[in-house]
C-alpha cells in the first residue's frame, strides 16, 4: 500500500483562487496545532484556474518541505470552476477520517481549530464556525447578518455565520450529501436535513480578503442575485423534493385562481354592461391575461403531479434519513448471561459551552481522531 492509500486521521483541504494562498502560513500553523494533537494528517492544495506559476512555485515549497514529513498534494484545474466543484475535487482525495475545510488564507485563528474537532469527538458529524467578533468592513457584517438571518428564518436552523469556510466534517457526510453548483456554503444546513447531527462553535476572526474599515469586499450586484436563487433552490430542496406537488399545486391553484378571479369579473361586467361596447369581452385586454393565468396554473399543477408521480414510483430507491437510536428487546438475538448490552445512544443537547447543536445525531461506530494529549 502507497503511503497516498494510508487512512489519515484528518484531511486539510484548501480552495485556491489567486496568487494571495498563504501556502507556507496555512502549512506551518495548522500543522503545528495537528502535531500538538497527535493526530496523522495530510494537506490537499486545489488550484482552481490559477496560473501555472503559482502550481511550480508552491510544487518547489512541497519539495524543500518533503525531508520534513509533510504530507500535501496538489490539485489543479485548467480553469476555474468554483469553489464547490474544488472542495468536491479535494474530498475525492481525502484518505482522512475527518475532513477540514480552509480558505487560503488565516481567516480564524489557527488554535481554533481544536474547539472543532473537540466538537467532533464529543458526537457533531458536521462542525461549522461562527467568527465572532467580526473584524471586516462594517458593510459587509450588515449583509452577513441579513443573509444568515434570512437563512435561520427559511430553513429553521441556528447557525449563525453559513459564509465561513472552516469547516469540519467526518468523511461519510459529504459522500451522502450532494453538493452542487455554489451550494457548498448550506452544507450544515443540507446535513442537517438529512439527519447528521451539526455543532457550531465561536472561533475568533482575524482578517478577511480586501477588507477595509467601511467598504472592503463589497459585493457586486450579480452576487446578491445569485445568492437570492441559491436561497431559493435550498428552500426548495429541503423543504419540497419529497414533497413537490405541495409547491407546485399551491404555486399553480394561486395562479389560477387570479386567472379565474380576472375572468369572472370581465363576465359580470360583460352581462351587467349591456350594449356598452367598452364591457363587451373581445374589446377587453384583461381576457387574454385571465386566459393565460388559466392555462399558465393548469400547467403548474400538472408539473406538481407528474414530480409527485416520479417520486411515488422511486421512493423505495430514496434514504433521505439517518438512523439515530436502536433499542432492541429479548429475543434469539439478545446478549448472553454476563455480556453487556450496548445502550442507546443519547440523542441532541449541547457539544460545549462554545458549541452549539442544531441538528439531530447520526452517528455510526467509526473511530474518530483522539482526543488531546490521548497516549
Amino acid at each position: 500500500m502507497s503511503e497516498r492509500d494510508v487512512e489519515r486521521d484528518l484531511t486539510v483541504v484548501v480552495p485556491v483562487h489567486d496568487e494571495g494562498v498563504e501556502f507556507t502560513a496555512i502549512l506551518d500553523q495548522y500543522g503545528r496545532e495537528f502535531e500538538r494533537r497527535g493526530l496523522t494528517h495530510e494537506f490537499v492544495f486545489v488550484l482552481d484556474g490559477t496560473s501555472d506559476q503559482l502550481f511550480e512555485r508552491l510544487a518547489e515549497e512541497l519539495a524543500r518541505r518533503r525531508p520534513t514529513g509533510t504530507a500535501a498534494r496538489l490539485i489543479k484545474f485548467n480553469q476555474p470552476f468554483g469553489e464547490s466543484i474544488a472542495l468536491a475535487s479535494g474530498f475525492r482525495e481525502a484518505r482522512g477520517r475527518v475532513v477540514l475545510s480552509l480558505p487560503q488564507y488565516l481567516q480564524t485563528d489557527p488554535a481554533d481549530v481544536h474547539k472543532l474537532l473537540d466538537a467532533i469527538e464529543r458526537g457533531a458529524d458536521v462542525v461549522t464556525c461562527w467568527r465572532k467578533p467580526r473584524v471586516d468592513a462594517w458593510l459587509n457584517r450588515v449583509q452577513s447578518w441579513f443573509f444568515n438571518s434570512l437563512m435561520r428564518l427559511l430553513t429553521r436552523t441556528k447557525v449563525h455565520d453559513l459564509n465561513c469556510l472552516l469547516r469540519a466534517m467526518r468523511r461519510r457526510v459529504f459522500e451522502d450529501v450532494t453538493v452542487q453548483g455554489d451550494m457548498y456554503r448550506f452544507l450544515p444546513v443540507l446535513a442537517f436535513r438529512a439527519g447528521y447531527e451539526v455543532a457550531e462553535v465561536e472561533v475568533r476572526h482575524l482578517k478577511e480578503e480586501g477588507s477595509g474599515k467601511f467598504f472592503g469586499s463589497v459585493f457586486g450586484f450579480g452576487v446578491y442575485i445569485r445568492r437570492l436563487l441559491d436561497i431559493a433552490a435550498l428552500v426548495f430542496l429541503t423543504r419540497f423534493t419529497r414533497k413537490p406537488l405541495r409547491f407546485f399545486g399551491l404555486a399553480g391553484g394561486s395562479i389560477f385562481l387570479v386567472g379565474l378571479v380576472t375572468c369572472v369579473v370581465l363576465l359580470v361586467q360583460f352581462y351587467l354592461g349591456g350594449p356598452d361596447p367598452d364591457t363587451r369581452l373581445k374589446n377587453r385586454a384583461w381576457l387574454i391575461f385571465g386566459t393565460l393565468m388559466i392555462v399558465l396554473g393548469v400547467q403548474t399543477f400538472f408539473i406538481g403531479l407528474v414530480a409527485e408521480i416520479v417520486i411515488f414510483t422511486q421512493g423505495r430507491n430514496l434514504r433521505d434519513y439517518k438512523v439515530g437510536r436502536v433499542a432492541e428487546g429479548g429475543g434469539a438475538g439478545a446478549p448472553a448471561a454476563g455480556e453487556a448490552a450496548t445502550p442507546p445512544r443519547k440523542n441532541g443537547g449541547r457539544v460545549s459551552e462554545s458549541s452549539v447543536m442544531v441538528g439531530p445525531r447520526a452517528r455510526d461506530a467509526r473511530p474518530t481522531p483522539g482526543a488531546r494529549g490521548a497516549g
